[in-house]
């Protein structure tokens, strides 16, 4: 309705200048206008959002609050991740927290430049309630914490030639699992 009131006015206004203007056009000169139209979609949630959210990886369980726990989760952490929220004050307010709870330190051995440097990483993840430690100097060490599921995992892991050997070990309240094994690139 409002377009066609637009353009109403509009050929008005032209149809009162015509009587005082004398203006030529070549119709076959002139160019079409093309106007760009940006397509916009109106899916708040589309098919991948759900399939971030939906976990297909989880193990078989009688335990619906296992499962409604990780929906909720992996719900969160996509709505957190969408451009909404990251552009949002809210999302910059968490991003700054995120990083002031991050440091890194790091230690040289000695002034040679083939020493080994002695990296420590530590980073707090609020919104997630994890804690991440990370070592790389003699070895790699990663130690990840999740508070919610009250579980931990370490790995050490060694890179020799193009493979990555390593020991991982995982412990919760409910059990307790390790393993070796060899990674490489193809």
């Amino acid at each position: 309705m409002t377009n066609c009131l637009c353009l109403i006015i509009l050929i008005l206004t032209f149809n009162g200048f015509s009587q005082s203007a004398n203006a030529e056009i070549d119709i076959e000169t002139t160019q079409p206008l093309e106007v760009p139209v940006k397509e916009v979609s109106n899916e708040i949630i589309t098919s991948k959002d759900i399939e971030n959210i939906i976990p297909m990886d989880l193990q078989a369980t009688n335990n619906m609050g296992v499962v409604a726990a990780c929906v909720v989760d992996r719900g969160i952490q996509a709505w957190f991740n969408s451009a909404q929220v990251q552009e949002s004050v809210f999302g910059h307010i968490a991003t700054t927290v995120q990083r002031k709870l991050a440091s890194d330190i790091t230690i040289a051995s000695s002034a040679e430049p083939q020493a080994i440097q002695h990296k420590l990483s530590l980073s707090f993840m609020a919104f997630q309630a994890a804690a991440k430690l990370q070592y790389t100097g003699l070895l790699k060490a990663v130690f990840n914490y999740d508070t919610r599921a009250a579980r931990g995992v370490l790995e050490l892991s060694e890179k020799f030639f193009n493979k990555d050997f390593f020991l991982n070990h995982s412990s919760s309240s409910a059990e307790n699992i390790s393993s070796i094994g060899v990674k490489w690139g193809w």
